[in-house]
């Protein structure tokens, strides 16, 4: 497994802005936030059911390591489903803040 350096790190930043990293069962992940018109892209598919768009949510945002499809189908069954969870928080999906009543 490749270790994750400041440069790459570096480098993320400076080509996606925001990057998060989690830990998977020892494996890091570095993704970003999924972008309004890649989510409208994905909802749109005909074939559009939740693992499909699981998948192509993790496609589209998994920085490190690279997914494709096949590597996706070897990963521990929950793995696509948290990545995808942790990448739609980063994309503002579901309510991080309490509102203010003004």
């Amino acid at each position: 497994m490749e270790e994750i350096t400041q440069e790459m790190i570096a480098e993320w930043k400076s080509k996606y802005g925001e990057i998060y990293q989690v830990n998977l069962g020892g494996q890091a992940f570095v993704y970003r936030p999924l972008k309004r018109v890649e989510y409208k892209q994905i909802i749109g598919t005909a074939e559009a059911n939740r693992s499909f768009s699981e998948e192509q949510i993790v496609q589209k945002c998994l920085i490190h390591p690279k997914a494709d499809a096949a590597t996706l189908a070897s990963e521990k069954a929950g793995t696509i489903s948290t990545l995808t969870d942790l990448i739609m928080v980063a994309s503002n999906f579901g309510v991080m803040e309490e509102p203010i009543k003004l």
